[in-house]
């Protein structure tokens, strides 16, 4: 089979190798989609996958054979992959923190260690796959797995149904964070973006206020149309600067949720900022199993707009090109068709 294999450059090259076989207890599947998260890009160009490693982990595809000792799964069921599939035996897991097991580095599809799915074909548990709904077509389907990291977060805000919200950043994650407070009722939704093109993404998706940090105070533009201050906000950016001003915009007692990345040295914060008005500060990781299961749900009635969030469909040999563009302006979630190698 064909599959993108990590170089020393730190670059991706789609090689030739073995194809993997389903053993007992297995499954192998057919990889259809495979999305190119922002997640990848920056760690592949800080060098933190080895070499010859095979990385992607928002894939959806068929399944192509089950391994001796499997049931309930036959060749052709549409499926998304689950890709940190939790060993359900840590005390993390037994609590239902599945997003924080103890071995989830060594049991996670696309990371580094077991192989991911920019490739033809995958082999995985039957515990990491998830059928995809009726209705729901497998690039759409492909976005369960950062539409759950999503859902994760609006839950861990714990939102009023009808309040406000503010999300900073309109990359995928703060696109399909839209689409969640919407799914959970929330109120009038501002996002903060800088980039035109992405900010018209946020009208798409049905933001209330989309406008530029630069010029436009979110805090005071929410308190004019909502009367107060936003006590919820979602700092999907990521950057330097994004969770000292996220401690700006937020009100009283209000709750920021950490969704985006930093991968920078650190960040400055001012703790008066947030001493003064008892902020709450909550990183979310991940998801768990029935916040994946939820997001699958949420596609299956028609949450989100796929074509918001999907800018470009690339097949696996142009995978080089598909993580240079997603560093320029345009582009929000790119897939990778891996059955067009």
């Amino acid at each position: 089979m064909k599959a993108a294999l990590v170089q020393t450059d730190h670059t991706l090259r789609v090689q030739e190798i073995p194809c993997p076989e389903a053993g007992p207890g297995e499954l192998l599947i057919e990889v259809a989609y495979c999305g190119v998260c922002g997640t990848d890009v920056h760690m592949l160009r800080a060098g933190l996958f080895p070499a010859g490693s095979i990385i992607g982990h928002e894939i959806s595809g068929y399944v192509a054979k089950a391994g001796p000792g499997v049931e309930g799964w036959t060749e052709g069921d549409r499926v998304v992959v689950l890709p940190i599939d939790p060993c359900l035996s840590c005390e993390a897991c037994r609590q239902g923190d599945t997003n924080l097991c103890e071995d989830s580095l060594v049991r996670t599809h696309g990371m580094g260690i077991n192989p991911g799915g920019f490739c033809q074909y995958l082999r995985v548990r039957p515990s990491a796959l998830f059928r995809v709904p009726d209705g729901v077509d497998l690039k759409a389907a492909a976005l369960a797995e950062p539409f759950a990291v999503a859902v994760r977060a609006v839950g861990l805000s714990a939102i009023p149904a009808g309040a406000p919200a503010v999300v900073m950043g309109a990359g995928p994650v703060g696109l399909l964070t839209v689409y969640a407070l919407k799914a959970a009722g929330a109120g009038q939704i501002c996002v903060t973006e800088l980039d035109p093109w992405r900010a018209q993404r946020a009208w798409r998706a049905g933001a209330d206020l989309v406008l530029d940090p630069r010029v436009q105070n979110p805090r005071h533009e929410m308190a004019q149309r909502t009367g107060r201050p936003p006590r919820h906000v979602f700092d999907c950016a990521g950057t330097d600067s994004s969770m000292e001003q996220a401690g700006g915009i937020v009100g009283r007692h209000g709750r920021v949720v950490v969704v985006g990345i930093h991968f920078g040295g650190g960040v400055t914060l001012v703790p008066m900022t947030w001493f003064l008005k008892e902020t709450t500060v909550h990183f979310s990781l991940g998801y768990n199993l029935k916040e994946f299961s939820d997001s699958l749900a949420l596609l299956g009635k028609g949450s989100v707009d796929a074509e918001v969030l999907i800018s470009d469909v690339l097949p696996l040999g142009r995978i080089g090109e598909a993580f240079e563009l997603l560093l320029t302006s345009g582009h929000a979630r790119i897939l990778i068709d891996c059955r067009d190698a």
